[in-house]
């Protein structure tokens, strides 16, 4: 819990007595040929006192899309060395202490954004999470442990890191972290062609991030993890009440797990047979996975 110190400027108001003055926030988003998307994230993001993209050097028009129709946002351009590292990067360039963070493929609700506004006059905490409603081609999943997305997105970026991983980079927090009651929408399967470019795509970097840990890959994961996964999804946690989206988002986890076990399996071989292992790039710049709050302790 945050002491009276960090609730904000007192300021006096002419209703008589001192009033807190909400702190700034900067919303932070990443961007990889968006021009689908980019316009609904950022339009949901107009309350925010600063706008920063990050984009990864898109081909699709993304950066002159932003450029042209939201010219108050801030956008630099960095390579891509998983969605942590580039939050990482941007943090240290963000106007305002207090951030919030938004996918492409996201919206910020009403209720969400009268929330993070009064929750930033007086933050009790140092980082908030949000729970996510996803949509699959337009219908609402509601099972399949998607009722249990909750991604901490609201935090002060003294106090607030994302770990060294290549997808699925969480937020190291000095301090508990408070639940929204407001949600945000997540556009989470736009078709089935980009999602399993997607899921191909995380599944390879899931398997680095583990070979890189020291993990391999033995045979039993790559039979018994994907079908543990569709019991857990599909029965365990009811995915099968959500109909065909349940199906759908079902067959596309099994198949991220199948092939991202498959993937450490195959690299365990080359290594085991002294091929070279060639894994995506991580960042290698230490100061970018510094913790602010470690530093000032040492």
């Amino acid at each position: 819990m945050l002491g009276s110190g960090i609730d904000g400027v007192m300021v006096t108001s002419h209703l008589g007595g001192e009033q807190p003055r909400r702190s700034g926030v900067s919303a932070l988003v990443l961007t990889r040929n968006e021009t689908d998307q980019i316009a609904g994230c950022l339009a949901s993001l107009a309350w925010a006192d600063e706008i920063f993209v990050v984009d990864s050097y898109s081909t699709d028009g993304t950066p002159e899309l932003i450029r042209g129709q939201f010219p108050h946002v801030r956008l630099e351009q960095h390579e891509y060395f998983g969605a942590g590292a580039q939050r990482n990067f941007a943090l240290d360039r963000l106007a305002h202490d207090w951030v919030f963070v938004l996918d492409a493929d996201e919206r910020v609700t009403a209720e969400a954004r009268d929330e993070i506004l009064a929750i930033l006059e007086r933050p009790k905490h140092w980082a908030w999470e949000i729970r996510r409603k996803n949509f699959i081609l337009d219908c609402e999943a509601k099972y399949g442990g998607l009722q249990r997305d909750w991604v901490t997105r609201l935090f002060h970026r003294g106090h607030a890191r994302y770990q060294n991983r290549r997808v699925h980079a969480e937020v190291d927090v000095d301090g508990e972290i408070g639940r929204m009651k407001g949600t945000l929408l997540h556009y989470y399967v736009r078709s089935l062609d980009h999602m399993a470019e997607k899921m191909t795509r995380y599944a390879v970097w899931g398997a680095a991030n583990q070979f890189r840990e020291g993990r391999r890959g033995p045979f039993w994961k790559i039979l018994l993890r994907p079908a543990w996964r569709f019991t857990r999804d599909y029965v365990a946690w009811r995915g099968f009440l959500d109909g065909m989206p349940g199906i759908v988002v079902a067959g596309l986890h099994v198949f991220y797990t199948f092939f991202k076990y498959a993937k450490l399996w195959e690299f365990s071989m080359q290594e085991r047979l002294g091929v070279p292992v060639t894994l995506p790039a991580f960042d290698a710049d230490a100061a970018r996975w510094a913790k602010p709050w470690e530093t000032r302790q040492s």
